[in-house]
């Protein structure tokens, strides 16, 4: 029987946890703080961190069908190796956050604030950066189905690390994006169609 998060609670906040099985799940849990905590091995299914901040947080090997980070605040957060059907986390602000192996099918961020996020050697079924304003998005050997930057606001993102299936956009998300050779010549049939242009 694994820990419920509600038992690490102390004031309204999680400081300094290292723990093994705690469970996510359970009543909407809108302001919670979760600071310099480290959690392995959690069931994430169901948990619904609305309006939170996690900063100095580290998630390894843990599971979830889903998981809400709604409008919440990630800072120097790492997921590592763990397999969750869907995050929706639109409408919040990343900062140094890194997805190390593992696999996400669905990963929202749809209108997000993203200072930095290096996506390293995962796999992402469907990456959703709609009308999000990213600074720094990197990947390194990463397996991306499809990628949606539809009305984002981008400054870097540099795809050449990533395997890219699809794409789906409109131009003025493509500003500040970086392909590599191969990577635009296989997309460039997407391309043209997202900037209007007919190859005949």
């Amino acid at each position: 029987m694994g820990i419920d998060l509600q038992d690490l609670l102390e004031d309204g906040y999680i400081e300094g946890a290292d723990e093994k099985g705690v469970v996510f799940g359970g009543p909407e849990r809108h302001g919670l703080r979760i600071l310099d905590s480290r959690f392995t091995d959690a069931d994430l299914s169901g948990g619904r961190l609305i309006g939170c901040r996690l900063a100095d947080v580290e998630i390894a090997s843990s599971r979830a069908t889903d998981l809400s980070l709604a409008k919440s605040s990630l800072q120097d957060v790492t997921i590592t190796e763990s397999r969750i059907g869907a995050i929706q986390a639109f409408a919040g602000t990343w900062t140094r956050v890194r997805i190390v192996g593992g696999k996400i099918d669905y990963l929202n961020l749809r209108g997000t604030t993203i200072n930095r996020l290096e996506i390293d050697r995962a796999v992402i079924g469907e990456l959703d950066l709609s009308e999000a304003k990213v600074e720094v998005l990197n990947f390194v050997d990463a397996s991306i189905g499809k990628l949606i930057l539809t009305n984002s606001r981008t400054k870097r993102v540099d795809l050449r690390g990533a395997r890219l299936q699809g794409l789906e956009s409109n131009p003025e998300g493509m500003r500040g994006v970086k392909l590599g050779y191969d990577q635009a010549t296989e997309l460039a049939p997407v391309l043209a169609d997202i900037l209007g242009i007919t190859v005949a």
